[in-house]
């Protein structure tokens, strides 16, 4: 798994987060157990065959078994097939305890299935 985090120069958010090949496995406190603001999610499944779900969690180690005892996701974003899509948050959104992010098949809490395709996705938070 090809994962990075850098630290941005003012006047840019903190931190930028990039995944290659964002998958089923849980990137886990991502900032060390501090709070995170997500201004920016890019998804770019311009290449994929089929659609990716990205779940953010506030949470440094969140649970996605499939069952009823997975975590409940903060923020879900759809990217359909073979589209980029970017989400820009103007004010932020804020996870007080950390941010840990997941890449699925499907949007329901249950769904942990892998993609069937390689998705990277970048995060600007701070």
């Amino acid at each position: 798994m090809a994962f990075t985090k850098t630290t941005q120069l003012d006047p840019y958010v903190d931190n930028l987060i990039v995944d290659t090949d964002a998958n089923r496995t849980v990137q886990q406190a991502i900032l060390g157990g501090a709070a995170a603001t997500i201004y920016i999610v890019d998804i770019d499944n311009s290449d994929g065959g089929s659609s990716v779900v990205f779940k953010a969690y506030d949470n440094a180690n969140p649970t996605l078994d499939g069952s009823n005892s997975s975590t409940e996701p903060d923020i879900i974003i759809t990217a359909p097939k073979n589209v980029r899509q970017t989400v820009t948050i103007r004010d932020g959104i804020n996870l007080p305890s950390d941010f840990s992010f997941a890449l699925v098949s499907g949007a329901a809490t249950t769904n942990y299935s892998s993609p069937g395709t390689t998705t990277a996705v970048r995060v600007m938070a701070e």
